[in-house]
């Protein structure tokens, strides 16, 4: 996977009961699964957004390979994963953002099967919307110089990107 766990730990993305010990208790258990399932979800969908299909199917099978540490890298295929592994290292931020901004789009409601409900606990809800904004728009910048590193001669790939992940939003959805 592109990122994990670690990346919703603390600062601007942090998540209650995420935790990266080794011997995580219940709560964390559950709240780690369940970012894992949003960055399943929605990695191949951001990269796709981001650099295009063919691009985002070559790193989609790097990180497999990566994951499952089963291959020894060859000499001559070190440069070109070397490549990929900076490409990799680019879109991590901005990734952590995205999955994040939909962690915070479903953070209130659970579908039951009579329809969603309103999930109980002890704190008081706000809306999400100011923090969703925010996180998007962080997302928004950190692709912007993304797009200025993927248009440079230090960029080794042809990226496609989607015009909605360069633009920012507000509250109003204007």
């Amino acid at each position: 996977m592109l990122i994990d766990i670690s990346f919703f730990t603390s600062g601007p993305r942090h998540i209650q009961n995420a935790s990266i010990a080794k011997i995580p208790d219940q709560n964390s258990l559950a709240v780690n699964e369940l970012i894992n399932s949003y960055i399943k979800e929605f990695q191949t969908k951001f990269l796709l957004g981001i650099v295009g299909r063919n691009l985002a199917s070559a790193i989609i099978d790097y990180l497999e390979i990566i994951d499952q540490e089963k291959e020894e890298v060859l000499e001559e295929e070190k440069e070109v994963e070397s490549g990929y592994s900076v490409l990799c290292k680019k879109l991590q931020e901005p990734f952590a953002d995205y999955v994040f901004f939909h962690i915070l789009r479903d953070m209130n409601t659970q579908a039951t099967i009579t329809g969603l409900v309103r999930l109980k606990c002890a704190n008081e809800y706000v809306s999400p919307i100011k923090k969703q904004v925010s996180t998007w728009n962080s997302m928004v910048d950190k692709n912007r110089l993304f797009v200025e590193w993927a248009s440079s001669e230090d960029c080794p790939f042809s990226v496609k990107i989607e015009k909605n992940l360069l633009t920012p939003i507000n509250a109003f959805n204007l």
